[in-house]
């Protein structure tokens, strides 16, 4: 079913759907008895059904069921043009939980603009909407990443590519399971500098290989979300 994020969610009655949301349904000739989800962005969802004037009728109120256990925080380096955005798309798709730029050393982007910001929060909302997300994941402000050391959340995972010896499998692993939650800095264009990966190190950042292939920046994000959302589901 079509599903939108919507601001304030009723658990029982109707919706007034806003001017947006009625020309998307519009595009997708969706009419009155047709079903939609109505998602507060928090893990929590209503099925609805349209009714005229342009409002939806809460059927059923509930949980989402799409959400992944394991909740990532992305730290990716700043990168140029569409290839952030691509990333922001398939990172959403793929069960992030919160994204915050990084301006590394050798970044070649400068930090977002207001506007900017804007249309990348409206790529992660459409991909979370078309992907059956149960929350909108979170686009923090850029921290430059001297910063990022003191304030990620979870298990700290530097993805880097002089590392041999500790893989991502391990690293994400423990005797008891998979671990919950986890925080993961990515690099840019020209990779960290020798400075930075001694600095990550020293801030409790456990150094981890993506294979001997070198990833482009923007594919580095989607290599691990992938290997950890298999993990997931292989148990």
């Amino acid at each position: 079913m079509t599903r939108f994020f919507i601001d304030t969610l009723p658990r029982e009655g109707r919706v007034a759907l806003n001017s947006e949301e009625k020309r998307h349904l519009a595009s997708l000739r969706m009419r009155e008895g047709d079903r939609v989800v109505l998602c507060d962005g928090h893990s929590l969802e209503a099925v609805c059904r349209l009714t005229d004037g342009g409002e939806a009728e809460i059927l059923e109120f509930r949980a989402s069921r799409n959400e992944p256990t394991i909740r990532v925080h992305l730290y990716p380096s700043v990168a140029k043009g569409e290839r952030f955005e691509w990333m922001l798309q398939k990172a959403t798709e793929l069960g992030v939980t919160s994204v915050t730029p990084v301006l590394s050393e050798r970044c070649v982007a400068a930090a977002p603009s207001a506007e900017k910001a804007e249309r990348f929060r409206r790529i992660i909302k459409s991909a979370a909407e078309q992907s059956g997300r149960g929350i909108l994941p979170e686009l923090r402000n850029p921290l430059a990443f001297n910063d990022v050391m003191t304030v990620a959340e979870g298990k700290k995972l530097f993805c880097y590519e002089e590392e041999t010896e500790k893989s991502l499998k391990s690293a994400l692993t423990r005797e008891s399971g998979l671990i919950n939650g986890v925080s993961l800095l990515t690099g840019p264009e020209g990779g960290y500098s020798p400075y930075e990966a001694t600095e990550a190190v020293k801030n409790g950042w456990e150094s981890v290989s993506l294979g001997g292939c070198i990833l482009r920046c923007e594919t580095a994000p989607i290599a691990v979300l992938s290997v950890i959302r298999y993990l997931e589901m292989s148990g």
